[in-house]
């Protein structure tokens, strides 16, 4: 069993002491049945800590617990851990809920797989479409060329994508000779309709097999005192281990810059990983870190800097001036409601020779007096910006007069 990484998790300090292997099991169980005061994304979290640590008992509880987990939406965000998301793929394998995790981007190797495996048509295109994880997870192509409901059309879409990005992984002759998919063959593993809470609950407090397991064994609901004999369960393990570990280095943020040792020892790290593995980076890393990914030669990776979420009002600032970056991050840049409400990105991106005028034709109108004149001057932009910048100062001095 690993330790705990409770800040990763982002659990706080009083309930760690209420859920943490030496806690009163009164209060362990508590946290298994989601009746600890906590918030719905919290209480997932908590609901995952006790799985992991827990004996078969408390994993029941708490897996009884997810299944019938009301607000799976709201209780997924950005930070939500890997293998909390790799908790919620296991155990409520509905469409509905796949849904929710297939573009999650704290998605593990084998959930992702997982997925792809048992995506209906409307889901394997999606999955087929989506460029970033297929650059985090090549081989996911291999479960969606194997999965018979994916789209042939989307299949070699994604095939054209890898094999342009130097990153297709070996794929059978053919589809038709390639095996179906765990999920397909396996269609009755999706949650009941029903489930009494209740009685799960008392039976795993009791030491008794789940009522589930014993009334639906189509299901392949199971004890998880039995777990590793378990097919179902095949793959999956009950602890806090992740496929993209990095450094402290790259995902702590200093005091001030990073001293010049330091940068270049994180840019001889980052240069020798794979795209897939700078695209994960980006989404946890540290401010040296997407600076430096910022300006990456592969598109996908510079992109997920962008739409990481975690870049600061001043980094966007600095970005959207910066005229070594592709007109596809700064469109990106232009496309974030946060961004476009802070006046300086506006005018940064306006001046910015690489922004693409049918991005920044929109912001002219929005400039002032001051910036205005200073855009009318700037001839390294194209001439409809200036144009336009000169046309809007004569037409505010004529209605002031």
């Amino acid at each position: 069993m690993s330790e705990i990484p409770w800040e990763k998790l982002g659990v706080p300090h009083e309930l760690r002491e209420s859920v943490s292997p030496g806690a009163p099991l009164a209060s362990r169980q508590a946290a298994a049945r989601g009746q600890l005061p906590a918030t719905s994304d919290m209480r997932l979290i908590l609901l995952y800590v006790c799985a992991a640590t827990g004996d078969a008992a408390l994993r029941d509880t708490a897996i009884a617990t997810l299944r019938a987990f009301p607000d799976l939406a709201g209780a997924l965000s950005p930070r939500t851990h890997n293998k909390v998301i790799e908790f919620v793929a296991e155990f409520r394998p509905e469409p509905a809920v796949d849904a929710l995790l297939r573009h999650h981007r704290s998605l593990n190797d084998r959930t992702a797989m997982m997925l792809a495996e048992r995506a209906d048509a409307v889901g394997a295109e999606a999955m087929c479409d989506d460029h970033e994880r297929l650059m985090i997870t090549p081989t996911v192509l291999v479960a969606l060329y194997t999965n018979p409901r994916s789209p042939q059309v989307a299949v070699d879409r994604a095939i054209a994508f890898l094999r342009m990005e130097h990153a297709l992984p070996d794929l059978p002759p053919t589809r038709d000779a390639a095996p179906r998919p765990r999920a397909a063959a396996s269609p009755a593993r999706p949650a009941p309709a029903a489930f009494d809470l209740d009685a799960e609950i008392e039976a795993a407090l009791s030491g008794k097999q789940s009522p589930g397991l014993a009334a639906r064994q189509s299901l392949e609901m199971f004890s998880l005192a039995d777990a590793p004999a378990d097919k179902s369960l095949a793959g999956f393990q009950f602890n806090f281990s992740s496929d993209d570990e990095f450094s402290m280095d790259l995902l702590s943020d200093g005091v001030g810059e990073a001293p010049p040792e330091l940068r270049l020892s994180i840019e001889k790290k980052i240069a020798a990983m794979p795209p897939g593995k700078k695209i994960k980076l980006a989404y946890l890393g540290n401010k040296e870190t997407r600076s430096i990914l910022l300006r990456d030669r592969n598109k996908q990776v510079a992109l997920a800097v962008v739409k990481s979420g975690r870049m600061t009002d001043n980094e966007a600032f600095s970005a959207a001036g910066n005229r070594n970056l592709g007109m596809d991050v700064l469109r990106e840049i232009a496309a974030n409601r946060e961004f476009m409400r802070k006046y300086p990105v506006k005018v940064a991106l306006v001046n910015n020779p690489r922004t693409p005028p049918s991005v920044a034709v929109p912001i002219v109108s929005q400039l002032q007096k001051r910036d205005l004149e200073q855009l009318s001057r700037n001839r390294n932009v194209s001439s409809v910006l200036f144009t336009m910048a000169l046309k809007l100062m004569k037409q505010k001095a004529v209605s002031r007069d």
